[in-house]
């Protein structure tokens, strides 16, 4: 009788990709959590007293242990010295742990004196306890997080080598990436009931990814028990022998001030991006959240395009060299124009997927297979430096390039600006004290619901100019852009009327006017007749106004006699334009429409009608960050990262490396 074979694990397709999903859970929370303060960094200054350099040695904590404790080396060792439960536990672990401190370093627990808060306020008392506690949080999830992804590639290796394994690590990256882009998108709406609500829901996420990974080890135990995979590489690891070699080849020294050029131009630019598009766009926190997170979903796409590109069509050198260029234009773009933010990203994005997709594969050509984990260490150390430094770096060009003017105003002086007739006078002073005169300005004017804590039910941007003495005056509700109000304010009546007017082939057409019916989630829908039947199936782009028809009762007639009556009826009075905004749907195929309130560019809004001139507000006016400078910085990192790439280039000519030949070998 023949014995049966017993399966191993690893060769059930099931359990490999349950195994990829696990894994590339962990890792998305990392990226997640890593992404998830980017779009609060206006509301770390306001409530935690930080300046934009603070922000950004806060952001830069997270690289510090690759940079002085050469984690990218001591990680990789633990790896090979314990494996990969323990080395994964513990590092993810430490993330959990990092990302708690940092959350509970802004949490109102710690702020009002609890644990660790007299500690970390006894020494650098020039420096507040929450920039320590939190600093110190964020340096402990990045000794976590970077040998994590380690770690979980390992993973990936051990379970698909000899199968899927390129698909599942292109997947694995993919997802992690998704994880960066969801930061983006949800953290601005995770804001309530409090703005560290959005920080303990990454912290969620970094425990359950870790919950994850330890259902992930009872599956790497089983597979233990059933066969020995060797996944350690000697050519992957770090060897300190090869880097005097390594450091003598120009094409590594080029294609290392590439990456730490480029890679320093485009993650420290994600730590900003959103409060830039805030203040330099007055873009709602969450829809600048979305526009940043377009990058990441282009990576997604782009990347692996480009790599079947450089796999089977080859110019390497040449993608580095224009993913170089259009990081330096659309930087520029941001620094000097105020062309729709949508652009530039879009350009990062295809940036972002062109240089590493070409760069990595390149390392391949320059330097031979026994010393490449050497390398990819040394680049992976080299970067971190950058990492470390610019975000610093911005934040010191930040603060040094923009005068600051903050002015809040409690309920009872919002009052007296009612009483005023919603006029608010200011004095726009220097760091010194002394008045910024005769200037043009830029001013957000926030007004809150009861208090500076509650809702924010109006956001506007004025061009103001200060007088000799700094002084300058503004109305609100009558801003040069209004970004944001309150919509649980609209459609509170009835007696509402939409037009909506679309262009097509540069003709404006009226596809709808008339009444509409109310969702509860701040939309309507509705539909057109069928005259219009061209444009049904069909994405649109138009304006969509909402007026509110006001009628009255009026008396008609009179009727006298033993019972006198008077004969009523309600009469039109007029008809008042309250919202507006450029709006993008759908018109399916029966010519049915849903749109949602306020997620189009806003274009009108009557402040009268949400109220503002009565009722209990609290307001706030505070001068928008000036990101001219700091966006040249980033579009110098891009030009540095553009000469070295046309040095590698032309080394690529003289040395034979072959970095504009296809990767693939050809038959």
């Amino acid at each position: 009788m023949v014995a049966k074979i017993k399966k191993k694990l690893n060769e059930s397709k099931t359990a490999r990709w349950l195994v990829l999903i696990v894994a590339s859970f962990a890792m998305a929370t990392n990226y997640y959590f890593y992404d998830a303060l980017a779009p609060l960094a206006d509301l770390i200054r306001m409530n935690l007293g930080f300046t934009s350099t603070e922000y950004g040695f806060f952001i830069s904590a997270y690289s510090i242990p690759n940079v002085f404790l050469a984690m990218a080396v001591l990680g990789g060792i633990i790896l090979d010295r314990v494996g990969i439960r323990f080395t994964g536990f513990s590092f993810i672990l430490l993330m959990a742990l990092g990302g708690t401190i940092t959350a509970y370093g802004a949490s109102d627990s710690f702020l009002s004196g609890g644990f660790g808060y007299n500690f970390m306020n006894s020494f650098l008392t020039s420096y507040s306890p929450a920039l320590k506690m939190m600093s110190l949080g964020f340096f402990v999830f990045g000794l976590g997080a970077e040998t994590s992804i380690v770690v979980l590639s390992k993973v990936i290796v051990k379970w698909f080598k000899g199968k899927e394994l390129a698909l599942a690590l292109g997947l694995n990256l993919a997802i992690g990436r998704l994880g960066a882009a969801l930061a983006f998108t949800l953290s601005p709406r995770l804001i309530y009931p409090e703005w560290t609500t959005a920080i303990w829901f990454g912290v969620l996420l970094l425990w359950v990814g870790l919950l994850a990974f330890m259902f992930y080890m009872l599956m790497d135990l089983k597979l233990d028990r059933q066969v020995d995979i060797d996944v350690k590489d000697p050519e992957d690891e770090f060897k300190w022998k090869d880097l005097k070699d390594l450091v003598t080849n120009r094409s590594v020294i080029y294609i290392t001030m590439l990456c730490v050029t480029f890679y320093s131009a485009v993650f420290p630019f994600l730590k900003f991006a959103p409060d830039l598009l805030m203040n330099k766009f007055a873009m709602p926190r969450a829809l600048a959240g979305d526009v940043t997170s377009y990058l990441m979903y282009g990576t997604i796409l782009l990347t692996p395009l480009f790599g079947w590109v450089a796999d089977n069509k080859g110019k390497s050198a040449t993608l580095m060299y224009l993913g170089s260029a259009l990081l330096i234009v659309a930087h520029m773009m941001f620094a000097m124009t105020h062309i729709e933010p949508r652009i530039p990203i879009v350009l990062l994005g295809i940036a972002f997927s062109l240089v590493p997709a070409a760069m990595w594969p390149a390392v391949t050509k320059i330097v031979r297979q026994s010393k490449l984990g050497t390398a990819y260490g040394f680049m992976f150390s080299v970067q971190n430096i950058g990492l470390w430094l610019f975000p610093i770096l911005i934040g010191y060009v930040l603060d040094s390039s923009n005068p600051f003017y903050r002015a809040e105003i409690s309920t009872g002086q919002y009052a007296e600006v009612q009483r005023e007739g919603l006029n608010y006078s200011g004095t726009y002073i220097d760091r010194r004290g002394e008045p910024n005169a005769d200037m043009a300005i830029h001013v957000n004017a926030s007004i809150y619901r009861d208090s500076l804590g509650g809702p924010v039910v109006w956001r506007e941007q004025h061009q103001v100019e200060t007088d000799s003495q700094g002084r300058f005056h503004l109305q609100f509700g009558q801003g040069d852009v209004i970004s944001n109000v309150a919509f649980d304010q609209l459609l509170h009546k009835d007696n509402y009327r939409a037009e909506i007017v679309v262009t097509r082939r540069s003709e404006d057409m009226q596809l709808f006017s008339g009444h509409f019916s109310r969702g509860a989630d701040h939309y309507f829908r509705d539909g057109v007749d069928q005259r219009h039947q061209a444009l049904f199936s069909s994405t649109l782009r138009g304006v969509l106004t909402i007026y509110h028809d006001l009628y009255e009762e009026q008396v008609v007639s009179e009727v006298e006699g033993e019972d006198p009556a008077t004969v009523t009826e309600t009469v039109f009075v007029e008809e008042r334009r309250v919202w507006q905004e450029r709006v993008r749907f759908y018109l399916d195929e029966e010519g049915r429409f849903e749109i949602p309130m306020g997620y189009g560019r806003l274009v009108f809004a009557d402040p009268l009608y949400f109220g503002l001139d009565q009722g209990h507000y609290a307001a706030e006016v505070i001068k928008p960050l000036d990101y001219t400078n700091a966006m040249l910085v980033f579009s110098l990192l891009g030009f540095v990262g553009l000469v070295f790439a046309f040095l590698l280039k032309r080394e690529d000519k003289t040395s034979g490396y072959g970095l504009e030949l296809p990767n693939k070998d050809m038959e």
